[in-house]
């Protein structure tokens, strides 16, 4: 079994210094220096890492460790930063969120991660993403953290 921490540590550097196009060009690029991979794991790997295609090509979003609570939510807002193009509301349980092109699932997991107990849910396409909220007034909370992202 390859330690996860390794394995994550060389998908990093494979998509720094090769810019892949897709997923089975880093399990290849990965096979080549020899790690045995799967594309299941690959896609896991690039979703715990924040990595995310843009303009063709995968590209780490942030290289930063997290810190405590506070840091933590203020770096995951500058991640997001550039990422969301528009949130609106749509009728009292919903939420749609527009991103760039293939950065909807990291942003659907960042809103995951805040544990908001207002959002009951997320699903992700390639550029769009519907929140479940709990309420209306769920929802203007979660807007307004999302919208916060935006800034």
């Amino acid at each position: 079994m390859i330690p996860k921490a390794e394995r994550q540590k060389v998908l990093l550097t494979i998509v720094r210094n090769h810019r892949p196009a897709n997923q089975h060009e880093i399990v290849a690029l990965m096979r080549r220096s020899g790690w045995k991979v799967t594309q299941a794991s690959v896609s896991r790997d690039v979703h715990e890492l924040g990595v995310v295609k843009a303009n063709g090509h995968y590209a780490v979003l942030n290289d930063l460790p997290a810190g405590p609570a506070s840091a933590a939510a203020a770096e995951q807002a500058q991640r997001m930063r550039g990422l969301i193009t528009g949130a609106s509301a749509v009728g009292s349980h919903l939420l749609v969120v527009r991103t760039v092109v293939g950065a909807a699932s990291t942003v659907a997991a960042a809103v995951d991660d805040q544990h908001l107990r207002e959002a009951v849910g997320t699903l992700a396409g390639d550029d769009t993403i519907f929140v479940a909220v709990r309420s209306r007034t769920a929802q203007t909370r979660v807007l307004n953290v999302l919208r916060s992202w935006m800034r």
